[in-house]
Parts: structure tokens; sequence; C-alpha cells
């Protein structure tokens, strides 16, 4: 065999290999963008029902809403919000993000219902240094749960800041940027809610 028969022959294994991947790849996407797309719905499912009041986590309906002037929670190119009813009852689930944190971007989820109350607040993204800003967590500390039944005017406007900067909220030990990241989202989620007529005429999202 010549120097350019056994060239042609490696190239053409090489393809057939690499169509053979491709085809494998794409495949096994397309079995598992159902199960993938299943699993992502759950865990979004769950993470509404943790910032959420007992009496709207069984049975409740949730809506996909398009936020209006998204902008303000962080989203410049618009965010998607859902509106929760069940027997009478409704709140809304707000996406806020802040890019002040100390690794970047935090990403939260806040519960407010129809009194405009804080009824939970989870974070669902970030990359805060372990052991010191991850006690945003819930699963790490109870830190996250002090906004729970706060309105906008519960506290005066320089209270909506951590201790360290004359608020109301604590910071940790060692890690002050975090928390007052968390705070001023949580504090836009509000004034964003008291800004915008979400309660009277959401727009839903076409299915």
């Amino acid at each position: 065999m010549s120097h350019f028969n056994a060239m042609q022959r490696g190239a053409l294994v090489l393809g057939l290999f690499a169509l053979i991947t491709a085809g494998s790849v794409a495949t096994l996407r397309a079995l598992t963008a159902d199960r993938i797309d299943t699993h992502q719905q759950a865990y979004q499912q769950r993470q509404r029902q943790a910032v959420l009041p007992e009496t709207l986590t069984h049975q409740a309906s949730a809506s996909p809403i398009s936020l209006p002037n998204a902008e303000q929670l962080g989203y410049p190119e618009g965010a998607t919000g859902w509106r929760v009813e069940n027997t009478g009852q409704h709140a809304f689930v707000i996406p806020v993000v802040t890019r002040r944190g100390y690794n970047g971007a935090i990403h939260l989820l806040v519960g407010i219902d129809a009194q405009q109350r804080i009824t939970g607040v989870r974070v669902t993204q970030h990359q805060e240094t372990p052991g010191l800003g991850d006690d945003i967590e819930r699963r790490r500390s109870d830190w996250i749960t002090r906004f729970d039944g706060l309105r906008l005017d519960s506290l005066p406007p320089r209270g909506w800041a951590v201790s360290q900067d004359g608020g109301h909220f604590d910071a940790f030990t060692g890690a002050t940027i975090t928390p007052r990241a968390v705070v001023g989202a949580v504090h836009n989620a509000l004034q964003y809610v008291d800004n915008t007529p979400l309660f009277n005429e959401p727009k839903e999202i076409a299915p």
C-alpha cells in the first residue's frame, strides 16, 4: 500500500469515526431531552415552593408571566416570573439578580404575597466563597429567612442594608460584600413590585 493510499484510508477511518460519534451524541441528546426538561421543571417548581407559604405549595396553579421593565431586576433582556394561585390566595415569585457579589452574579427568587410581604427568599445560583459567602444558602444557615414577612415599608430606607452600613441585617464574619449584595437585591425586588402593577393585570406568557 502506497503512502498516499494509507493517508486516504486513515482519513476515511477518522471521518467515519467522527460521523458515528456525532450521530451517537445527537441520538443521546434526543433521547434525554425530555428527561432533562422534566428535571428542570421539577427543580423550578421546588425553588418556587421554597419561597411560598404552605397554602400555595399544594394544588396551586403557577402561571408564567413576562415581567415588564425586567432590567430593574437585573435582566436587561427580559425575565419570567410566576403568578401562583390557590383558593382565592395569590402571590408572585420574582427572579432578581445582583452582580455585586464578591465573585460575580447572585441569582435569587423572591416570593411576594398580595399585601406585598415577602413570603420567602432563596438564592438559586452564586459563586461566593465556600465557608464564607455561601451562608446565603438556606442549607448552610437561616440568614436568608430574615426577610420573611417584611414589606418595603417595614424598614426605613437606610434599614435595607447590613449592620456595618447602619442597616437592619447582620453580615457574615469576614464576608460583608455577599450579604450586602443580597440585601440590595431583595430591596430592589420590593421596590420593583411597589412600582409595577403586577397584581392588577399580569401579562401571561402564551403556552
